[in-house]
């Protein structure tokens, strides 16, 4: 699905959605659940995230294609200052990161970096089709930073984070043309199917790199 460029539909991110969700709630139990049930029993009776879970997700490409990232996040007041306010997963699947924000309290959170665009909602839905890739790839040194970007403001976190850019490669023309209707054989001219095969652009352009503080 996300190894070729394609346009992701609404009802496909609440699908990516509620999948992270559901592993997020996995890494939970089986460490100390922390996480309050009636998170799980809202995917559980609903099949959706609940509404006040946040989920993002990106490109990401590295030899090491399931690193998992858990940040438990504290209360900024100093007199609660060991009192869990929320429970954030940052986490990769061979070609797409995965950012998963539990809040256990009521609140608004704070506007969070996207990395020129790299880092893109798909819960709460925003309504919108998703064109894969974004801009930039995420690898496991860089998603350091993604998992860092939500944060309890205990300290101050300062990275440099160099992201390279998503190869955007079209669909193969034999995936394309299983969507379309069939065509007899001997139908197809020779010459044209020839002419076919030369259309693919090359896709082993160099790779530009994007900088972000």
């Amino acid at each position: 699905m996300f190894l070729h460029t394609r346009m992701v539909s609404e009802a496909d991110q609440k699908r990516l959605a509620l999948w992270a969700a559901m592993k997020v709630i996995l890494f939970d139990a089986a460490g100390e659940s922390v996480v309050p049930h009636g998170f799980g029993q809202s995917l559980n009776i609903f099949r959706q995230p609940h509404p006040d879970i946040r989920v993002w997700i990106g490109a990401y490409h590295d030899p090491d294609p399931l690193p998992l990232i858990i940040r438990p996040i504290y209360a900024e007041s100093a007199g609660e200052a060991e009192r869990l306010s929320g429970w954030c997963v940052t986490f990769a699947v061979v070609r797409v990161a995965f950012q998963v924000f539990i809040p256990f309290f009521e609140g608004n959170l704070a506007p969070l970096p996207d990395f020129l665009g790299s880092v893109v909602q798909v819960w709460p839905p925003t309504g919108l089709d998703l064109d894969w890739p974004p801009p930039y790839r995420f690898d496991k040194e860089s998603l350091q930073a993604l998992a860092a970007r939500v944060n309890d403001n205990r300290t101050v976190i300062e990275m440099e984070v160099t992201l390279t850019k998503a190869a955007r490669e079209p669909v193969p023309a034999t995936d394309v043309d299983r969507s379309t209707e069939a065509v007899s054989p001997g139908a197809l001219d020779p010459a044209t199917e020839a002419d076919r095969s030369c259309d693919h652009p090359d896709t082993n352009e160099r790779e530009d790199r994007g900088h972000e503080g």
